[in-house]
């Protein structure tokens, strides 16, 4: 390895901090860089138990792609493949999942951020410090490595979830990289191929499980999840392949991980499943900076005191979150929730016999654009948003893939009949985790954020609202669901 691998341009202030940090194995700071030494070859996690490298050896890196780009091989003792995902800003997200999507594919991820293929690279490039092609290419090994170390898949198994299609080149290029077979990297692989995988999947700083479970728990649809006070289960249609996966905090004592547990036949589908269910649960969460950001609020703060591991509760399915926010305007969460479950079983197809009792998978746009739901206690007014959503979903769906702030879309989106400023943050807070999303027309905000027993005439006006909110960018959504926990504590 040379020293003279060039370490990405950093502020004083920024090569102080990791400092400290990689010097005091700071966990606050997993994840959010990687140490590269260039006397060794190795490139670890701030919290490795290993004895600090000089300073002058160190070379600090954003991401573990762009380490292992740079040609360091990751530490068999921090094991930093299994390190917590950065949070990325919004596009920066939105480039990353175009190529995650279409597996590496330039051209197909340029189209779906709705960009030339120019633009694409340009964009990517100066968000990563890489080419699209080199980060698909390390990400694809260091997403081998993780599912070697971190599941009891089978060898062929992971070489294909990885976004490989050779088991051959997937073994050489494993071999050359990290010097050993897949074979002898793997913990707990079967002899043979199995239709359940079991993955961990680490998160960072506090996480309350059961309050996040409750969340889900009031408005599952049960024909299609399941929920107790400690797994969250659902079915799921990805890429025509269906199964069923449940969600399990991890019972090793001081871990932080959940346990994701997949009943499939086709394992390819992992990588896409496995984002999603990270954002539905908001594993990539930063909560030490999000808390300093929207803790100057007297009502956030008693509950970041009281429950400081809420996190925002995302979604499985973005087109299936839209149907139920637009059935959740003006009404309470269990009536919206009873119209869900309508739609599912009127439309949807049924699913695969399960242990749970899980029976349908909810109908995508392609079953509800022709459906009339007719007879599911739905007023007139809402099938005809339903029927207008449904259309303009068909045809703009891509509006969600790449846009630089909710604004943008909500400009968008009002213009149709049924379709408000609530409705589009909603979306976004929820359905995109968008960070900075935030319906400030909210019932419940305007109760949190009003002196308490006054009358709703002198509530607080949404322009003030909206005014007060600006100190809690780009940290809104998180906000919003802060607020609405005060009200549970304040009754």
């Amino acid at each position: 390895m040379s020293n003279k691998t060039p370490t990405p341009d950093l502020t004083i202030h920024q090569k102080k901090s990791f400092q400290r940090a990689r010097m005091s194995r700071d966990a606050r700071f997993d994840g959010k860089f990687f140490i590269g030494v260039v006397t060794t070859g190795i490139f670890c996690r701030p919290i490795c138990r290993v004895k600090p490298p000089k300073e002058e050896n160190v070379r600090y890196y954003a991401t573990a792609v762009i380490a292992q780009q740079q040609g360091f091989r990751p530490c068999k003792r921090c094991l930093p493949e299994l390190a917590p995902e950065p949070r990325l800003a919004l596009t920066e997200k939105q480039l990353l999942n175009a190529l995650l999507i279409h597996q590496g594919n330039v051209n197909n991820s340029a189209k779906h951020c709705q960009l030339s293929e120019r633009q694409y690279r340009r964009r990517f490039s100066l968000s990563f410090g890489v080419t699209p092609n080199q980060y698909w290419q390390q990400h694809r090994l260091l997403s081998a490595l993780k599912l070697l170390r971190n599941s009891n898949l089978s060898i062929t198994d992971v070489c294909f979830a990885s976004g490989f299609n050779s088991v051959r080149r997937f073994n050489e290029a494993i071999k050359d990289l990290y010097g050993k077979a897949p074979s002898l990297l793997a913990e707990h692989v079967p002899k043979e191929a199995t239709n359940q995988a079991q993955i961990k999947l680490p998160y960072q700083g506090e996480f309350d499980w059961p309050l996040m479970l409750s969340f889900f728990a009031l408005r599952q649809i049960k024909e299609i999840e399941h929920v107790t006070d400690q797994q969250y289960a659902r079915v799921f249609t990805l890429d025509s392949t269906s199964g069923y996966f449940t969600v399990i905090h991890s019972e090793v004592p001081n871990e932080q991980a959940l346990l994701l547990t997949v009943h499939t036949d086709n394992f390819q589908i992992l990588p896409t499943l496995i984002s999603r269910v990270r954002k539905m649960f908001d594993l990539d969460a930063n909560l030490d900076i999000i808390h300093q950001t929207i803790g100057g609020n007297e009502n956030i703060r008693k509950v970041i005191e009281r429950t400081p591991g809420l996190r925002l509760p995302g979604c499985f399915d973005l087109f299936e979150f839209t149907i139920r926010a637009i059935l959740g305007q003006q009404f309470s969460v269990k009536a919206a929730t009873t119209l869900a479950k309508r739609i599912c079983v009127a439309y949807g197809l049924p699913c695969n016999a399960n242990p749970l009792g899980m029976s349908h998978h909810f109908p995508d746009n392609n079953r509800l654009i022709t459906a009339n739901f007719d007879g599911l206690g739905l007023t007139q007014s809402r099938i005809s948003t339903l029927k207008l959503w449904c259309q303009y979903y068909e045809n703009n769906h891509q509006i969600f893939n790449y846009y630089n702030h909710i604004d943008e879309v909500q400009q968008e989106l009002v213009k149709l009949k049924g379709i408000g400023p609530w409705t589009v943050n909603y979306f976004a807070m929820r359905g995109l985790s968008d960070p900075d999303a935030f319906p400030s027309a909210d019932l419940g905000i305007i109760k949190a954020l009003s002196e308490k027993g006054c009358a709703p005439k002198e509530r607080i006006k949404n322009k003030e609202i909206l005014a007060l909110a600006q100190q809690w960018r780009p940290w809104r959504a998180y906000a919003a669901i802060y607020l609405w926990q005060s009200l549970s504590i304040n009754e």
